[in-house]
């Protein structure tokens, strides 16, 4: 009996690293960014029960980018980590073109499926490139683009702006593009966005 138990032990083990998930590898282009959106998004509100509801007079504009990607591999396999490095250029209000960057990684992305990953920059940095606190008008981006990396390696790559150089390398770049998470759309359209690594 008892080698019976030890014998069918043996066989469970062999099965389960059997069924391992095996380590994923991804090349050049096994990344396809398959479209790239910019868009002006109002603050949004939220109601909540406990305080008083309060007017806001004048809701800001925050620059939105979203872009739509797929993963090229069996259906069943699912991406720990890929990094997703994103670069808007605009112009101060001096006239000099600049670069705003800022990355997110995105965990557990399955491979030949319709996922979506979306950036932001707030409208205090808005203003402060563009001079107008009010308001945002998507027509003063001048052009956009995104990396994504897997171990350190770009496996996929877009910009708004054609060329055999992206933009972004004939410019020196600044931090001011914001995760999801962190921007008071982080609780909106949940299952729509690829899950993303917080920092510590």
């Amino acid at each position: 009996m008892k080698t019976l138990v030890t014998t069918i032990a043996a066989f469970g083990l062999l099965v389960l690293c059997g069924n391992a998930q095996q380590p994923i590898r991804l090349a050049v282009g096994d990344v396809d960014v398959k479209s790239m959106a910019v868009e002006s998004q109002q603050t949004p509100e939220f109601q909540a029960s406990g305080p008083k509801p309060k007017r806001v007079p004048s809701p800001r504009q925050w620059l939105e980018l979203e872009v739509e990607f797929e993963v090229d591999g069996d259906r069943d396999a699912v991406v720990p980590e890929l990094l997703f490095r994103y670069y808007i250029g605009m112009k101060d209000q001096a006239g000099q073109s600049l670069v705003l960057t800022g990355d997110v990684t995105h965990t557990n992305v399955v491979c030949g499926e319709e996922n979506y990953s979306a950036v932001y920059v707030s409208p205090d940095t808005l203003g402060t490139i563009t001079g107008d606190y009010r308001r945002f008008q998507t027509n003063a981006v001048e052009a956009y683009g995104v990396e994504v990396y897997y171990n350190g390696v770009i496996v996929g790559r877009d910009s708004s702006l054609s060329g055999s150089r992206p933009f972004w390398e004939a410019l020196s770049t600044r931090p001011g593009v914001l995760a999801k998470h962190e921007t008071p759309f982080a609780l909106l359209w949940l299952d729509r966005y690829a899950g993303v690594k917080k920092a510590n």
